[in-house]
């Protein structure tokens, strides 16, 4: 609006020049300068009328009467709507038809677009209103858009419904597979982080991230299983070398038994010396040429051993990081903490640990203290930045056997193993206070980031979820009573 009434402040029209804009706007100010809203309406119908020669700023800038027949605010806003509402020439009238225009050209229409039927209604929408002149026109125009609502109301019902059932097949399509690829690393990998995705309510910003680490995982986990293929191919193509060359020195052995056994019945039969000779140098050559083949056979097993252990060892690299690669589906994408699967089997874990020993176990629930509104300042980025800080300063105080869970959202779980109730309070109120002296930069300005955490010591077989409530329960009470606080549950 201060853009606008600069420019047309500079600019000379026909009928109403700089200097009378600026006495109509002098006027305008010292009439409604004590009524802001007023005021911004006044000053908008001002410029609307110099831009419409300007014979519309002398009524809008008359002085209110003063004294005892002056009107409450209320009943001026009231009296001012009735007569701008039924004046087809107003010019707040015609910024809010403008604005409906503009609201059904720019905002509805691109939002329906596949959703053809709807499209054509607002389609209708747009030229009812465009046409719209009179007040009968503008009555038929609300029923109008009464019955368009109603009908946006329905689809919406049926897109919601529509996007649970989808949801609800992709879920058991993956539990589905899920069962079916129990020993595949692989496969495990890429359908724990779908079911994680599909576990939580679903926001542009996770599918893109999502979509980003399974991207990643894929590529990674291809060229591991396209590694571990070469692998084991290169060890068959070995075993089956070594099978060839032991059936070759077979052979081998077989034709020197038979050239020995010629040897003897040659020896046995003759009696010239001159022949004898002949047949031990026949019989060393033999022997030397069996000698050599030994050797090369024995050299071509040394080297094949070594080959197979080297292909075995890259095989277990290869499946060792193949499986490193697939327990990523096990983290929080955005805080590298774990995720609510690799919570739940570090609970399974950690219970079953605290059976055997007999060791007590405590599980803390904090939750970030005015989360929304540090987004809304600072935006969902630098709130997303603040959640990644909170889980560096946390795990940097826990101790390396503590276990670290996002949630959801600003809360996150601890699993504090032999420890019990009161331990786990001191050791969550040092988190505090350590976060407390690493402020959150953003912008190169420190932001205070604090946590309200509810802290329960696990009951006999009591389950995780048991646990957690507790916990819930008692951070509730930290956030009643002031919040920044960590309390033990009942």
């Amino acid at each position: 609006m201060l853009r606008e009434l600069i420019h047309e402040l500079d600019v000379s029209r026909p009928g109403v020049g700089i200097s009378k804009k600026k006495e109509g706007l002098e006027r305008v100010l010292v009439n409604f300068g004590t009524d802001v809203d007023v005021l911004e309406a006044k000053i908008q119908a001002l410029v609307v009328s110099w831009k419409h020669s300007g014979k519309a700023a002398e009524p809008l800038a008359e002085r209110e009467p003063t004294g005892a027949n002056v009107q409450p605010v209320a009943d001026r806003k009231r009296t001012a709507g009735t007569v701008l509402s039924s004046s087809a020439t107003s010019p707040l009238a015609a910024l809010w038809r403008d604005l409906l225009i503009k609201t059904l050209e720019l905002g509805l229409l691109s939002q329906l677009r596949y959703l053809p039927e709807l499209g054509r209604n607002a389609e209708a929408l747009l030229a009812q209103a465009k046409a719209a002149a009179t007040e009968q026109e503008v009555a038929m125009l609300g029923e109008s858009f009464k019955a368009f609502w109603f009908k946006l109301e329905m689809n919406s019902d049926a897109q919601f419904r529509l996007h649970e059932e989808l949801l609800q097949v992709m879920r058991l399509l993956v539990e589905n597979i899920g069962e079916l690829v129990v020993d595949d690393g692989w496969l495990q990998g890429q359908t724990t982080m779908i079911r994680d995705i599909i576990a939580r309510p679903l926001d542009i910003e996770v599918l893109y991230d999502a979509e980003s680490s399974l991207k990643e995982l894929i590529f990674k986990q291809g060229r591991l299983k396209h590694g571990l293929i070469e692998a084991r191919e290169t060890l068959k193509q070995m075993a089956t070398s070594f099978v060839e060359r032991l059936a070759e020195m077979t052979e081998n052995t077989g034709e020197f038994h038979n050239k020995i056994e010629s040897y003897q019945r040659r020896l046995s039969s003759t009696e010239d010396i001159v022949e004898l000779n002949v047949i031990l140098d026949n019989l060393m050559q033999d022997t030397k040429a069996m000698q050599l083949d030994a050797l090369r056979a024995h050299e071509h097993l040394r080297q094949s051993q070594g080959e197979v252990k080297d292909a075995e060892q890259r095989i277990r690299q290869l499946t060792d990081e193949l499986h490193q690669i697939s327990e990523v589906a096990h983290k929080d994408f955005l805080t590298g903490t774990l995720n609510r699967r690799g919570m739940d089997e570090a609970f399974q874990r950690e219970f079953s640990r605290a059976e055997r020993t007999g060791e007590p176990i405590s599980v803390a629930l904090l939750d970030v203290d005015h989360f929304k509104k540090l987004n809304d300042t600072l935006g969902h980025e630098a709130g997303d930045v603040a959640l990644v800080h909170l889980a560096k300063v946390v795990k940097n105080v826990l101790r390396p056997t503590d276990v670290l869970a996002r949630y959801g959202g600003e809360e996150f779980v601890i699993i504090l193993p032999e420890t019990d109730q009161a331990e786990g309070t001191v050791i969550m109120t040092r988190v505090q206070r350590e976060l407390t002296k690493n402020f959150f930069l953003h912008d190169n300005q420190k932001v205070l980031i604090t946590f309200s955490a509810g802290v329960a010591q696990r009951q006999q077989q009591e389950s995780a979820e048991e646990v957690i409530k507790r916990a819930d329960a008692a951070l509730y009470l930290a956030k009643q009573a002031g919040r920044n606080r960590v309390i033990g549950a009942e």
